[in-house]
């Protein structure tokens, strides 16, 4: 957590990159495992002498890969009780840390996080990991990496953002940091309401009713800017941030059932 005194200071940064170490440490949180590495495990290169982790979790005769990125402050290792509430849809269920977290080598950044998955899906699809239908999910921090996939990559199936941000700018200004001078090819870069807008790819977007650290207002705004012809606002009552998996009458994972059920097919 960020120290309650930095958060009275207002930071001014007259920016000509967006991605200063400065921003990345309002932005990152990293946390590191002190699990073993088992069969699931992989450790990636996505860089001279930097690996990042993901968390295989395979199930037999399987068509779908959901490929997840994780948010804030979690690892990979969190997801392992989770896991088989997605692999109930009858798709794998592959989770990817950022640079710093679980075993991941490096220091994150949001620049080398969207770097990185792109690295991160080459790597699965070339080595036959994914399979046909593929699903990129992101939550929360995690929204830039799927929405930064499913930009580049137009085979990609469909895409899910759980609990995302539209603008990175508005998410660190709450937290003391003023930022000026965007530039435009920065804006295009990290503001996911803007690159959003060249998803093509069915899309579900899921936000809690009371996230008080991201508004609801963004999920409206990424829902409105998103180009795709299959799309979806599910705005979940009753739920915040880190307990949308919670929503009452198990709507969270209702949401994604009739979603997948709509776009595997």
């Amino acid at each position: 957590m960020i120290n309650a005194v930095i958060l009275l200071i207002t930071t001014i940064i007259n920016s000509q990159d967006m991605d200063l170490n400065i921003l990345s440490s309002f932005l990152f949180h990293p946390r590191k495992s002190n699990q073993e590495m088992d069969k699931k495990d992989l450790q990636i290169d996505v860089e001279d002498s930097v690996q990042v982790g993901a968390r295989l979790h395979l199930i037999d005769q399987s068509a779908s890969t959901i490929l997840f990125f994780h948010g804030n402050g979690e690892i990979v290792s969190d997801y392992n009780g989770l896991a088989e509430h997605f692999t109930r849809f009858g798709c794998e269920f592959i989770v990817c840390d950022f640079r710093g977290y679980g075993r991941s080598e490096g220091v994150p950044t949001l620049k080398s996080s969207l770097i990185d998955a792109s690295t991160i899906y080459s790597y699965l699809r070339d080595n036959n990991i994914l399979k046909k239908n593929v699903c990129v999910m992101g939550r929360s921090l995690g929204s830039a990496s799927a929405i930064e996939l499913c930009v580049r990559f137009p085979e990609i199936t469909c895409c899910i953002i759980e609990s995302g941000y539209a603008d990175p700018i508005p998410l660190v200004e709450r937290r003391g940091l003023r930022i000026t001078n965007v530039t435009v090819e920065e804006n295009a870069l990290f503001n996911n309401s803007e690159k959003i807008r060249s998803v093509k790819c069915p899309i579900l977007i899921m936000h809690g009713e009371v996230d008080s650290l991201i508004s609801p207002e963004e999920a409206k705004l990424n829902y409105k800017n998103a180009s795709s012809i299959h799309k979806k606002l599910s705005i979940l009552e009753g739920v915040g941030h880190n307990d949308i998996m919670m929503a009452r009458d198990n709507a969270y994972f209702s949401c994604l059932s009739s979603f997948f059920s709509q776009v595997f097919r």
